[in-house]
């Protein structure tokens, strides 16, 4: 079951066209379990942004994509911020994100803001191009834990540790024993028959 969070942080996924149909994709589970979450689909046509659309009077917004110019999200950096915060989030590949940020008009200006250097990823569905680089769930619950909730951070990581380890099952690339996050569903595992 997908845990439902509630946090002050607005989150607004803004997810790459190529995406949508992706089973690993973990933007969507994100959605799905922040209540204050908004998935929204860049490279429709009938999809027209403004900046209004991004910004709120009386909070502030962030575009979490690492750039040269960007400010490290920080205790200390969040200390001098007007709370709540909008949190937007590119999510595709690099290549995908970075059009994103530089193609859309309405993200202009954002102040823009990059994650600390931290653990290793435990998304094992996709390679990643970069050693540090992060699926967008895991970029999420990170920036999370330092905006709001060290809590929300950790059930957002358990959640897609879930996902991975039962997609890899499915797959037949581990075991059901190797399913430690949340193990597989009573339902889900059968006998083979001969």
């Amino acid at each position: 079951m997908i845990p439902q969070i509630v946090l002050q942080t607005r989150v607004i996924i803004l997810m790459h066209v190529a995406e949508e149909s992706l089973t690993t994709n973990t933007a969507r589970l994100a959605a799905k379990a922040l209540s204050n979450s908004d998935l929204r689909i860049h490279g429709k046509k009938e999809e027209c942004w403004s900046a209004n659309d991004f910004l709120q009077a009386g909070t502030t917004s962030l575009l979490l994509y690492p750039s040269s110019h960007s400010l490290e999200l920080s205790a200390e950096f969040v200390s001098t911020l007007k709370m709540p915060v909008n949190l937007i989030v590119p999510d595709g590949s690099w290549s995908q994100t970075r059009k994103i940020v530089r193609r859309e008009a309405a993200l202009a200006g954002i102040p823009q803001v990059k994650l600390p250097i931290g653990p290793p990823s435990e998304y094992r569905l996709r390679l990643q191009p970069h050693e540090a680089g992060l699926c967008t769930l895991e970029a999420i619950a990170r920036s999370l834990g330092i905006l709001e909730s060290h809590e929300a951070q950790q059930r957002l990581e358990t959640l897609l540790r879930i996902m991975v380890e039962r997609t890899l099952w499915s797959r037949g690339l581990i075991g059901a024993d190797e399913c430690t996050a949340g193990g597989i569903p009573p339902g889900a595992l059968f006998p083979l028959s001969d």
